[in-house]
């Protein structure tokens, strides 16, 4: 186990935004990623676990205690099932089904992020979210366990898990069905024709708020005309008003500004309240192990 110091957290995430943790530690198998969570405990420091940043904001102040990257990569095709470690990449693990012949995973080509934060969040996009596929996970929570899918309690881009913090994915297990290997390339090739189409360039997570009974959230956003507009260097997508970017030397501040300002007018103009999907991970952190 290599417990780094001072660790610069920007590289790590799709936003390229954020300050340095104190300690850094990139778990490459489950007993390291244990490892590093009994540390904190004994050393009472905060930790923060994730994967493959696709969806967070650090600080720039950074992090004060231990945060932990998930990479490890194990994954195991048996039947219809896939079981993959939570550092597995999503890409990753739809090839794994694609080269099985396996169907359901199709709409998660393109999908950034890892399986852990998929579990976690109950990732989805083209109709395809985590509790559609996933049947088991292993888990952390003062111990190591397995549990069902409906252990998570899963909503829309939410999970008991968001909810309740203190667990951590390790593993996951999805149950796919046997299909036709020409139709499923098919499948994925319109996935990621479609994806070019409506995701915009530039450094972002994605899109930043959930959307909401009473409409997308960037159509609202748009509604708002707030399509451009920037705070510091960052800005609301001219193409997807979901997507806030850090158009180069952003802060945290500033997306968060932007993202204040944001809930602001949607909720002027509908009275709607808008939620952020986007994980901001502030200095303090929690002791949440």
């Amino acid at each position: 186990m290599n417990i780094e110091k001072n660790k610069g957290l920007a590289r790590y995430t799709t936003y390229q935004i954020g300050g340095a943790a104190d300690y850094f530690l990139e778990a490459s198998s489950k007993d390291e990623l244990l490892a590093g969570l009994e540390w904190a405990k004994n050393e009472e420091v905060p930790v923060f676990v994730f994967g493959g940043g696709s969806n967070l904001l650090f600080d720039d102040a950074g992090f004060r205690g231990l945060v932990i990257r998930v990479a490890d990569e194990r994954i195991r095709v048996s039947g219809d099932e896939i079981v993959a470690g939570a550092g597995v990449k999503i890409a990753g693990l739809v090839n794994a089904a694609k080269s099985a012949s396996l169907t359901g995973l199709e709409g998660w080509n393109g999908l950034p992020g890892t399986v852990g934060g998929a579990v976690f969040g109950n990732a989805g996009c083209f109709g395809v979210e985590s509790k559609d596929v996933l049947v088991a996970a292993e888990i952390y929570d003062g111990s190591v366990r397995s549990v069902g899918v409906d252990f998570f309690e899963y909503e829309y881009r939410n999970s008991k898990l968001k909810r309740m913090g203190g667990v951590v994915v390790l593993s996951a297990t999805f149950k796919l069905r046997h299909g036709e290997a020409s139709e499923i390339e098919a499948k994925m090739k319109e996935t990621a024709i479609s994806r070019v189409k409506k995701q915009p360039a530039g450094s972002s997570t994605g899109s930043f708020f959930k959307n909401t009974s009473a409409g997308a959230a960037g159509m609202l956003i748009e509604q708002c005309g707030l399509k451009g507009k920037m705070l510091g260097r960052a800005q609301v997508s001219e193409y997807h008003a979901n997507f806030l970017l850090n158009k180069g030397g952003a802060k945290s501040a500033d997306i968060l500004a932007l993202a204040d300002l944001i809930k602001s007018e949607v909720k002027a103009k509908f009275g709607i309240e808008l939620e952020r999907e986007v994980v901001y991970v502030p200095p303090a952190g929690n002791k949440n192990i």
